[in-house]
């Protein structure tokens, strides 16, 4: 034999997987002819591999097994549910002929959606709970306002819906753009997709006020001239915080300066001063009023210079 066990078993497992050269494939199989003991140590390699993927096609197999029987006892569970939400709906619409009245049994029936999106929704959904939860949440809520409008005989509708909806957004959209449906199609904009939203949710918010309550143009200005502010402000925060290349320290001084910065601003446009609260400092027989409002504003800008200077300092220090 030209060559020893030992270097020949260090090239068996890539002679087993088929991954060596030829010459090296050429001197294994000569010296398997000649050595026993190799060769039954070749043996137990592929034996040793035949009983891995076993186990692995066993453990799918025990785990996709479980899998599905998970999903089966969920969706019987949601369809029990679903069975006695629809009890009360019954009773109702059988009622409502004996009475002749069906008012009360359409608010019924769109206020049973609300708890079966709730329990027999994430039971009957395979995947995406959540997103499924939320959705037909969302919808049934949106639904049961519209019943309870036409019933009412009230032009309230798009004002509850569309608060409704924005404050749902305000609350729910953070988690939404994480499922995978939605998260795969916006992929790293996930905050900038959800303060766009809410922007939108906001703006329709205020036309749907101003319309169904026929508040007219002085309305709109009013609104405009307050909203604003705050949508660039929210808008400025988001951007400094997401997309500002900087250190933790000069975000948050360039957060605070922009909050001075607006409420600033909106003092000096629309008096803040006289519509806020003022409190005074008196020492040494003097004393010294303030409104709140502009010394809120200068104290986030004096808290946000000194922020930024220890965002200098340390960054100095990092780059020494």
């Amino acid at each position: 034999m030209k060559f020893n066990c030992d270097m020949i078993r260090d090239l068996l497992p890539l002679y087993q997987d088929d991954v060596c050269s030829e010459s090296s494939r050429l001197i294994v199989e000569e010296h398997l002819r000649e050595c026993r003991a190799c060769s039954d140590f070749l043996e137990e390699l592929r034996s040793s591999g035949d009983i891995e993927n076993v186990i692995d096609l066993e453990r799918e197999d025990a785990l996709s097994s479980q899998a599905k029987f998970f999903k089966r006892k969920s969706a019987v569970i949601g369809t029990v549910f679903a069975g006695i939400f629809m009890l009360p709906v019954v009773i109702c619409l059988i009622v409502g002929l004996a009475t002749g009245g069906f008012s009360w049994v359409m608010i019924v029936l769109a206020a049973m959606f609300i708890p079966a999106s709730l329990i027999a929704v994430p039971l009957l959904a395979s995947e995406n709970k959540a997103l499924w939860t939320l959705s037909s949440f969302s919808v049934s809520l949106i639904l049961l306002l519209g019943v309870c409008n036409v019933l009412g005989g009230g032009g309230w509708f798009f004002t509850a819906a569309s608060s409704a909806l924005f404050g749902l957004s305000m609350f729910f959209a953070p988690f939404a753009v994480k499922a995978k449906p939605i998260a795969s199609k916006i992929k790293s904009r996930k905050g900038l997709s959800v303060i766009t939203l809410d922007t939108i949710l906001f703006v329709v918010m205020m036309l749907c006020i101003g319309f169904e309550q026929g508040l007219g143009a002085g309305y709109y200005k009013l609104a405009g001239a307050i909203s604003l502010p705050i949508l660039l402000w929210a808008w400025a925060l988001f951007l400094c915080i997401r997309y500002l290349r900087v250190g933790k320290a000069l975000r948050t001084a360039a957060a605070l300066g922009i909050t001075g910065v607006i409420m600033m601003v909106c003092n000096f446009v629309f008096g803040m001063s006289d519509m806020s609260s003022v409190f005074y400092i008196e020492a040494f027989g003097t004393r010294a009023e303030f409104s709140s409002f502009p010394a809120t504003a200068v104290i986030c800008l004096i808290i946000g210079a000194v922020f930024a200077l220890i965002g200098v300092l340390t960054g100095k220090k990092r780059r020494k």
